[in-house]
């Protein structure tokens, strides 16, 4: 006698292929999904009671606002059980990493000019995405990670789904939790990676870039010591950090000020904005989702996680972007092993 279809099987539809989005909470206790419904360009959040989705442009203070017809949460257990893998071939087409170069030897110029730190980023483009059998694919690869937020969004034009390391911030009973994360080495090498110079510069940039937006936004912040966070083959500087949210806060407010972090877009915010903007890069990718903020604004939890460590897709083409933090000692082609590493820990799990 077979199985009778599970709650998620039974509401999975085209309706969800066609639009929809997930979030699995920071703490992994729920996963939201949605399906249906429509996404519009706003510039502030919806005073609403009703679950919205929330995809910021990295250059901008703007978002897609994604208002689901249908919203449930999922077990871990289902969302395994229903999403399997099927056998897909995506060869890589072609990469940005010569546009990288450039932008290297444009910012080590630029350090001059009030710059302590800019993230770069390079691109690879993939083959072949198949609808609905893609993101079957890339949500069953997410949440087999083993680390990090599985999340994901799309629509008819464009998607994301990835895991990612990186809370943005997350505010629950007027508690606000979010960390640093920067600095990256490969796993086994964590003793050095503590000791590395370089990367205490770059994570203690990160710390400082948070302890002063929280500023207007919270109060009683507590900064925890900066420990080793492993993330598949790799590992990371984390230092964990909490305050008292304010009462009446402006969510729009604080996701603009977080976002982008020092950790995905530099330091200070507005100066390396501007580098990246007039990149060779922002050239030729002037609307960019890849280091943004993604969030879920429910009744009782306000959730944003930061957009990297994922496969997006526009039209029949995927592609992933890696990025690494460059300060004044930075030398290339550590940062190209840094970018490499982390696009090939992306490549090899989910492509």
């Amino acid at each position: 006698m077979s199985e009778s279809p599970s709650a998620l099987s039974l509401w999975l539809d085209r309706d969800f292929f066609e639009t929809g989005a997930f979030l699995c909470s920071h703490d992994g206790k729920s996963i939201t999904f949605a399906k249906g419904g429509a996404s519009i360009p706003v510039d502030r959040f919806f005073p609403t009671l009703n679950p919205v989705f929330y995809l910021k442009d990295f250059y901008q203070e703007s978002y897609l606002a994604y208002t689901p017809i249908s919203v449930k949460e999922f077990s871990l257990e289902e969302i395994k059980a229903e999403f399997q893998y099927e056998k897909a071939d995506h060869g890589p087409i072609s990469n940005d990493d010569d546009i990288y170069e450039k932008d290297f030897e444009l910012l080590k110029s630029a350090f001059k000019f009030n710059l302590k730190k800019v993230v770069l980023v390079s691109r690879e483009n993939y083959e072949n995405f198949e609808g609905e059998k893609t993101i079957r694919n890339l949500i069953h690869k997410a949440f087999s990670f083993g680390v990090g937020t599985p999340y994901g969004y799309w629509n008819k034009h464009y998607g994301v789904i990835g895991s990612t390391p990186e809370l943005l911030y997350q505010v629950k009973n007027d508690v606000l939790t979010t960390f640093a994360l920067a600095g990256t080495a490969k796993m086994g090498l964590e003793e050095e990676l503590l000791k590395s110079e370089k990367d205490r510069i770059e994570h203690n940039l990160v710390i400082q870039d948070i302890q002063e937006k929280l500023t207007d936004y919270t109060t009683g912040l507590k900064i925890d010591e900066t420990k080793i966070h492993p993330y598949k083959s790799i590992v990371h500087l984390k230092t964990d950090m909490v305050a008292k949210a304010n009462p009446d806060l402006d969510f729009t407010a604080l996701t603009n000020t977080m976002s982008p972090t020092a950790a995905l877009g530099g330091y200070p915010k507005t100066a390396s904005l501007q580098f990246l903007k007039n990149s060779n890069y922002g050239a030729k990718y002037p609307h960019r989702y890849f280091g943004s903020a993604f969030g879920l604004i429910k009744k009782d939890v306000k959730e944003f996680v930061v957009s990297i460590r994922n496969v997006q897709w526009e039209g029949k083409h995927l592609f992933i972007e890696s990025g690494g933090g460059v300060v004044p000692d930075s030398v290339l082609l550590k940062e190209m092993d840094e970018i490499h590493l982390k696009r090939n820990t992306i490549r090899k799990h989910y492509l």
